[in-house]
């Protein structure tokens, strides 16, 4: 592979995936985290979850689910439909990143930050046990999307780039709002809040501006 700058690789990678792409991923990220939602508000509230949700995990095919993960040694539910979740987090980072990137640095540390809630997730479920060796993780990717939505604000209301629309500082600069909404309305965090999160990242993927790197043969330079 020649020799490129790291900013220009930087520059190159911050412009993909492409617009389709990035709206099909952030579509995954919502769909993957719903489907993973009636298995875990069974694990966690049992006879108190949600009629919709009883309903849905009443399905054949989360039956069959369950019996697989069983047929693989795999006895803690709560663990495997948590950690799971993680998907949801890296489909977003990937959908979101060249709108972010396009925001400037403080975008690109709300990307940064929507990433590393994904092993964050997976520490978390993994050492919900009690006589886990991390058990104080359990519960901390709540912490991590309680500072993403923070940060979302100050990127939202001061991007580091001219040209933001109005409506795209308004959206990111509500993030925390939006993840809150949709953790109550599902009930349950982090998968309810990522349907939140994964739906704003869908508008954000489709409408927003993208980052753009600045020398327009970067693509040609890292092929040839």
């Amino acid at each position: 592979m020649p020799r490129i700058g790291a900013e220009r690789y930087g520059a190159i990678m911050r412009s993909h995936p492409r617009r389709p792409v990035a709206v099909v991923a952030a579509i995954l990220a919502a769909l993957w985290a719903f489907i993973l939602l009636p298995p875990q508000l069974s694990v966690w509230s049992g006879a108190g979850a949600p009629a919709w949700s009883s309903a849905l995990d009443a399905l054949p095919v989360y039956d069959g689910l369950r019996l697989s993960l069983a047929a693989a040694g795999v006895g803690d539910l709560y663990a495997a439909f948590g950690a799971a979740a993680s998907v949801s987090f890296v489909l977003i980072w990937w959908a979101t990143g060249p709108t972010f990137a396009r925001l400037g640095w403080n975008g690109r540390v709300l990307g940064w930050l929507v990433l590393c809630s994904a092993p964050i997730t997976v520490l978390s479920y993994l050492n919900h046990p009690t006589d886990a060796p991390l058990h104080a993780l359990w519960g901390a990717e709540g912490f991590a999307l309680l500072v993403t939505g923070i940060w979302a604000v100050f990127a939202g209301v001061a991007p580091r780039a001219d040209g933001v629309p109005a409506w795209e500082r308004a959206l990111i600069g509500s993030t925390l709002a939006v993840m809150v909404l949709a953790t109550f309305a599902f009930g349950y965090w982090p998968h309810g809040t990522l349907i939140g999160l994964a739906a704003e990242a869908a508008v954000l993927a489709a409408w927003a501006p993208r980052f753009v790197p600045a020398s327009a043969d970067a693509s040609a330079s890292l092929v040839a």
